[in-house]
């Protein structure tokens, strides 16, 4: 048996896991937002500043607060925790498939220091679609590098870091292995957890009614060849968050982004000193070093409707000329996104119920650079929405929980653009927006166009609290229509016990 396969198994045997970035349930992630208080909705908490969740469970009710416990005394605790992702179904188009990933999570927290740390590894046979994903860019859907085994299926493996200082109540500084997500959508055209974990440097800023983020991020183009690390390049991100509450109803955020890479034919860069600046906006800076670099900027909105309903948006301009714009003529340089939503608690007067609409979009070319090691990306995937560029896609989202029962439901229909042979469209975030096929008449979803129906319903029973864990049965239903090709279906049937504590988006 491989060594690999061997290390998962017994990780099974010890603690059965799964973890991720992610949230408690739905609903009790969403229903601090529903109060008179000014509050960050659009700066996501990460899981573990929220654990263990102390409430009754149905089972093992002990068990969920951690392996090995030391009390909370003087701002000093340790505790070890669990975690599990165990499931099997049976795909109409590859028949049986299974996942089993295993780990654990050690959170210590020494008076002004947090730290946690998790690795966890999973063995799976993917559906269809998922593996079709892998096999065309190397990577599973949000978890890295694909590892393929000699008896069948694939192997994957995925550490997490937090160490967290936090002098006083204006400053916490992170350095982290991880993801980062800014945004109040499913979505985010800014920054989401989609992509793989990387390594990063985060300083929040609390001061009035002002949230104030700087993050220094290192990343990674695998594009030339994602099974042969020898052929990984670095690259760098510096990246701005200022989210002002206004009043306890609405909120303003401006993002800024700057990618460079870390090394061309030139010059071995490395890591830019210029863009430690703490202050937003870049652009003075890019100017005064000649930058060539990939600048992203990005303007976020939310308004309380009322305590438990929230409206949103976000517009992202990666290139855009005003002048074009008002010409309507599809001139390729305007490369801009938008995200427009709704979310509500207690919908339909259901107590423990929640809704999303969500609708986004993204023009030809966004998120592209001249240079691809420039792009919005990391290992493989997109650092914005799972669906890169070129696409509209709208989304409805339905949550209810009565006691220990929940019953979800998630229903997307996308239409998108990709290149079409040597045509250089705009469909794809890794490929150099030099020499476009049009400079004029360029429109979303334009090139080999496709549409993708996802449906996905479940049901099931909180198990425990403490580590959110949940046995369900679910269907899914991904129905992808190309143009001049038949259209492709597939119904998917599952049973599931997991720890839900980590975010992994196939939902495309």
């Amino acid at each position: 048996m491989p060594k690999r396969v061997s290390l998962c198994l017994l990780l099974v045997l010890l603690s059965l896991s799964d973890s991720g970035y992610g949230q408690l349930s739905l609903y009790e992630n969403e229903k601090k937002y529903s109060s008179n208080e000014r509050t960050f909705p659009s700066v996501r908490t990460n899981w573990f500043e929220n654990f263990p969740v102390e409430s009754k469970s149905l089972f093992l009710d002990s068990f969920g607060k951690g392996f090995f416990q030391i009390p909370d005394s003087d701002n000093i605790s340790f505790s070890l925790l669990p975690l599990v992702n165990i499931e099997g179904g049976y795909s109409s188009i590859d028949g049986g498939v299974f996942e089993t990933s295993a780990g654990f999570t050690i959170k210590a927290n020494l008076k002004k220091f947090t730290v946690v740390a998790d690795l966890w590894a999973g063995v799976l046979d993917q559906p269809g679609y998922l593996q079709d994903f892998s096999d065309s860019l190397g990577v599973i859907a949000s978890r890295g590098r694909v590892e393929e085994l000699s008896n069948g299926g694939s192997f994957y493996i995925m550490p997490s870091l937090a160490v967290s200082f936090k002098p006083n109540e204006i400053f916490n500084f992170q350095l982290g292995y991880g993801k980062n997500f800014f945004g109040n959508g499913h979505r985010s055209l800014f920054l989401s957890d989609v992509a793989y974990n990387y390594p990063y440097l985060r300083i929040d800023t609390d001061v009035w009614r002002i949230k104030y983020i700087n993050l220094f991020s290192a990343l990674k183009d695998i594009s030339a060849d994602p099974y042969d690390p020898r052929k990984y390049r670095d690259k760098f991100s510096s990246t701005h968050y200022f989210n002002w509450a206004v009043s306890p109803r609405f909120n303003v955020g401006l993002f800024e982004t700057i990618i460079w890479q870390a090394s061309d034919t030139l010059s071995d860069r490395g890591f830019d000193p210029n863009y430690l600046n703490p202050i937003i906006f870049y652009r003075p800076v890019e100017f005064s070093i000649g930058s060539p670099d990939n600048a992203i900027i990005g303007l976020d909105l939310s308004y309380k409707l009322t305590r438990s309903t929230i409206i949103y948006g976000q517009l992202v301009f990666d290139e855009f000329l005003l002048s074009e714009f008002r010409a309507r003529d599809g001139w390729w340089g305007n490369k801009w996104g938008a995200q427009f939503g709704f979310k509500a608690l207690g919908a339909f007067g259901l107590e423990n119920s929640f809704l999303r609409t969500e609708f986004s979009l993204a023009r030809p070319f966004t998120y592209t650079h001249g240079s691809v090691l420039q792009n919005f990306g990391h290992y493989n995937q997109p650092l914005a929405h799972p669906l890169g560029t070129n696409f509209y896609e709208g989304l409805v989202h339905a949550y209810y929980q009565k006691r220990d029962y929940f019953f979800e439901g998630q229903w997307n229909y996308s239409v998108y653009g990709r290149d079409v042979d040597s045509l250089n469209l705009g469909g794809n975030i890794y490929r150099s927006y030099a020499n476009p096929a049009e400079v004029y008449g360029n429109q979303i979803a334009q090139g080999h166009r496709s549409t993708v129906l996802y449906q996905r319903l479940s049901a099931g029973i909180i198990l425990n609290r403490n580590l959110n864990l949940r046995a369900s049965i679910y269907y899914v239903l991904r129905d992808l229509n190309e143009e001049n090709s038949s259209s492709k279906t597939e119904h998917l049937f599952g049973i599931r016990l997991a720890t839900e504590l980590y975010r992994t988006y196939t939902d495309f």
